[in-house]
């Protein structure tokens, strides 16, 4: 069993690596709006980095676009994230990327938001207790929880689970 990335684009998304079928954690980082461009693509160096160590090559990129009532500059600011983060995947060595919408990840992990994020965030917690110590904030968390649940949908797509 080969390690998958998730991904979850946007100023305060994150990326993570899961290994093969124990479901540990390989690499986990939250984004912030604060990052440069340039610190944005040494996240995901660094995940690519895990997830061919531990003999992966998929990147499993949550498929979201423009929200209504984001505004011009919300919309330009995630769509310019989202193609750093996806550009930075796709260079030498390149991963595939794989787009899920965010209703077959929730679905298929039995935690549908419709929008609030507490539920996914208790499901991370539930499946990856050890991201999330005590103390930890709760931005922070909310930074993580949708990639290792995204990382987590492509560990059991490649299981056919």
């Amino acid at each position: 069993m080969t390690a998958v990335m998730g991904i979850d684009p946007g100023t305060q998304g994150g990326v993570a690596v899961l290994r093969g079928e124990d479901r540990s954690v390989a690499f986990v980082a939250g984004l912030s709006p604060d990052m440069t461009h340039a610190q944005a693509v040494d996240v995901v160096e660094a995940a690519k980095d895990a997830l061919r160590l531990n003999g992966g090559s998929l990147c499993f990129c949550e498929k979201v676009g423009y929200m209504p009532g984001d505004g011009g500059k919300g919309a330009n600011t995630f769509g310019r994230v989202d193609g750093i983060l996806r550009g930075a995947v796709l260079a030498r060595p390149r991963a595939t990327v794989i787009d899920v919408p965010p209703m077959t990840w929730q679905a298929k992990l039995g935690c549908l938001t419709g929008g609030h994020k507490d539920i996914s965030l208790r499901r991370a917690k539930e499946l990856f207790p050890a991201c999330f110590p005590a103390g930890q904030f709760k931005y922070e968390a909310l930074r993580i929880a949708d990639a290792l649940l995204i990382a987590e949908y492509g560990r059991l797509w490649l299981n056919r689970g």
